[in-house]
């Protein structure tokens, strides 16, 4: 090979080849729970354990839709809305309380030709952990399940390409940004889709769990107005967000729980609301919730999605279970 050949082959790999992830230091500003009150540590039956908003210079940072933590907290793994992984460090102060994050890195959720989602075929909103590095990821207005090898150390997330996985066996007219906004692993491992507005009933979310090769439908009880947009599950018990948003009101939040055993049952699952967030609160468009035991106790971490907006923020706040 000659010198000159050489150097195409350079070129032309490196016009073939995905951006290399930049890591970053993000800025974070401590928010309060109650912003007027910051002494109020408690909402129903979470406890305060810190909050901060994130931004960041790169302009693909935003939109954060869902998030799965590693188990001890110490490392995040988020989806945006505009198909971008998102990993970075979580920093804890030595009182217990979230505090800062640290070596953001931002990469492409890739189709399977190794190209970069883009427009509506990129409307990644939901992600589940499913063991061994692997990811399961729902996207909502071209509805799908695609699943991604991250690795242990999410380490292959800049080339990672999806196998496809097969959705609920339902012709139900889902809306078109109202689809399968909620994905979580159940602990037997079966798979749990949410769907964000009712469509079955205009009084229950449906919310459909895979065993293998078999589908079966639930209905968790809805709140007028409220989508469903995220679900974890911890120790049996299935915690979900509702979001609710208008102009005139701004944002609202609801996060409730069920055990998982709920969904059995034939009849519609009445869930346990934790805590409910109003204008008093430090609230946006929360999306996002995992959960994960630290210092011996169970923590809910959420985060919001700004919609690429300068008017909203990406909110990620942390909270202990008491009841």
């Amino acid at each position: 090979m000659t010198r000159y050949t050489l150097l195409l082959a350079v070129l032309f790999a490196s016009s073939c080849s995905q951006p290399v992830p930049v890591v970053s230091s993000p800025t974070t500003q401590a928010v309060a729970l109650f912003p007027d009150s910051p002494e109020i540590l408690q909402l129903g039956l979470l406890d305060w354990r810190g909050g901060i908003e994130i931004s960041d210079d790169d302009d693909r940072f935003g939109g954060l839709s869902a998030l799965e933590a590693s188990t001890d907290g110490a490392r995040l793994l988020a989806v945006s809305d505009s198909a971008w992984w998102v990993t970075t460090d979580l920093i804890w102060s030595d009182a217990g309380e979230l505090s800062g994050v640290d070596n953001l890195v931002i990469a492409p959720l890739l189709d399977q030709a190794g190209h970069h989602l883009e427009g509506e075929a990129g409307d990644s909103e939901g992600i589940a952990a499913l063991g061994g590095g692997r990811y399961a990821v729902s996207f909502e207005r071209e509805a799908r399940i695609w699943c991604y090898n991250l690795g242990e150390n999410w380490n292959r997330i800049d080339r990672a390409r999806p196998n496809l996985r097969d959705l609920p066996p339902t012709d139900l007219p889902i809306t078109h940004n109202g689809g399968m906004e909620a994905l979580t692993l159940l602990d037997d491992g079966s798979l749990l889709v949410g769907i964000e507005w009712p469509f079955s009933s205009d009084t229950a979310y449906d919310v459909w769990r895979q065993t293998g090769d078999h589908w079966a439908l639930s209905s968790m009880a809805a709140v007028i107005e409220y989508g469903l947009t995220g679900l974890t599950v911890i120790d049996g018990q299935v915690y979900a967000l509702q979001r609710y948003w208008t102009p005139a009101v701004g944002s609202q939040l609801r996060i409730v729980r069920f055990d998982q055993t709920a969904l059995d049952s034939d009849g519609i699952i009445e869930p346990e609301l934790l805590a409910e967030f109003g204008a008093a609160n430090s609230v946006d468009n929360f999306e996002g919730i995992t959960a994960f035991h630290r210092d011996g106790e169970t923590i809910l971490l959420i985060v919001s999605d700004d919609n690429y907006n300068p008017q909203q923020r990406t909110l990620l706040m942390a909270f202990a279970v008491t009841g």
